[in-house]
């Protein structure tokens, strides 16, 4: 039986990936099962008037933006190139990169001549409070949540999948969505799975921690192409006999 790539972020976000997948060679069933959901919710727009340099650490974020706002000419700083990649096709033309993650991103706000305020846009979930970390440096900056990450539990299909057994890769892209992760593994109890975790970060790794997991393997940088490329070297582990003699 071939590998199962079990996906649990929130539909959208799993399907891209899933087909990036499959463009990369992935050959295996895959399964979207998603431990959570977006809601936006659009910031006020006193509080972007206000604002002369925006954060952002999610493609939400921009999208809870764009629906607040038709201004397009603040400089925008992204966590990573999905982040900038959105804030782009959306009509922001000032658009930084930060480096994939929420440490990354610090240390760039931290270099930059930013223009003050800053407004950090984020969900209710964050793995860093970055507009915390700028104004102890000495930046003006607040925060506003635009987006809430609500949880939700593991679908049928996805219960029916685990106690199926065989091997199961499962990508855990932020510490929260391990937590989720790892909770529904607890809860669903299927001793027959293999479990093996891909984590876009050590410290998603870490908040993976309380599963038996067969395997587990952290991408070499915090984004979807480092992921892949990750996810290509577990599929290669698991099925030897499928590699080209």
């Amino acid at each position: 039986m071939l590998p199962c790539l079990f996906l649990t972020r929130p539909e959208a976000d799993s399907a891209r990936f899933a087909r990036a997948a499959r463009y990369a060679g992935w050959r295996g069933e895959v399964l979207i099962a998603p431990l959570m959901r977006i809601a936006l919710t659009p910031p006020p727009a006193a509080r972007l008037e206000s604002a002369r340099t925006l954060v952002a650490t999610s493609q939400h974020a921009i999208a809870a933006l764009a629906a607040a706002s038709p201004r397009r000419d603040w400089p925008i700083w992204c966590v990573g190139p999905r982040t900038a990649e959105a804030a782009r096709s959306a009509g922001f033309d000032i658009v930084h990169e930060g480096g994939g993650d929420a440490q990354a991103l610090r240390a760039a706000l931290l270099e930059a001549a930013l223009a003050e305020p800053v407004l950090h846009l984020r969900g209710t979930h964050a793995a860093m409070d970055v507009a915390a970390e700028l104004r102890a440096a000495g930046v003006a900056t607040e925060s506003c949540r635009v987006y809430e990450q609500i949880a939700q539990p593991l679908s049928d299909a996805g219960q029916a999948r685990l106690k199926q057994g065989g091997d199961l890769v499962i990508p855990v892209f932020s510490p929260r969505s391990a937590q989720l992760v790892v909770a529904a593994l607890r809860e669903a109890a299927a001793p027959e799975a293999r479990q093996h975790v891909l984590a876009i970060s050590k410290a998603a790794l870490s908040a993976a921690q309380g599963v038996n997991w067969a395997s587990a393997r952290v991408a070499e940088r915090p984004d979807a192409t480092a992921m892949l490329a990750a996810l290509t070297l577990v599929q290669a582990a698991l099925e030897p006999s499928e590699k080209p003699r």
